[in-house]
């Protein structure tokens, strides 16, 4: 109850989230008693990060690609009378 709290959220909605966080392998979560600490996982994490990584390198060259491109459009304009 206490994560869903914070947010516009049910309890039941909060438990969805984190039962496909921990089949991602993005958390951990164990039982004691009625509790059910959560943690996250930094092997699952580490992979997001890695993941994120070439995700930003490739929209990078893709935004480079794309400012030589507009660079070469709006110099041709310039140029002509």
């Amino acid at each position: 109850m206490e994560l869903a709290q914070p947010f516009a959220m049910s309890q039941p909605a909060i438990s969805r989230h984190l039962r496909v966080l921990e089949e991602a392998g993005l958390i951990t979560r164990r039982i004691e008693g009625a509790k059910r600490p959560c943690r996250l996982a930094p092997d699952g994490i580490a992979e997001i990060d890695q993941w994120l990584r070439l995700l930003r390198k490739a929209l990078e060259t893709n935004y480079a690609r794309l400012d030589k491109v507009l660079a070469a459009q709006t110099k041709g304009r310039k140029d002509k009378p």
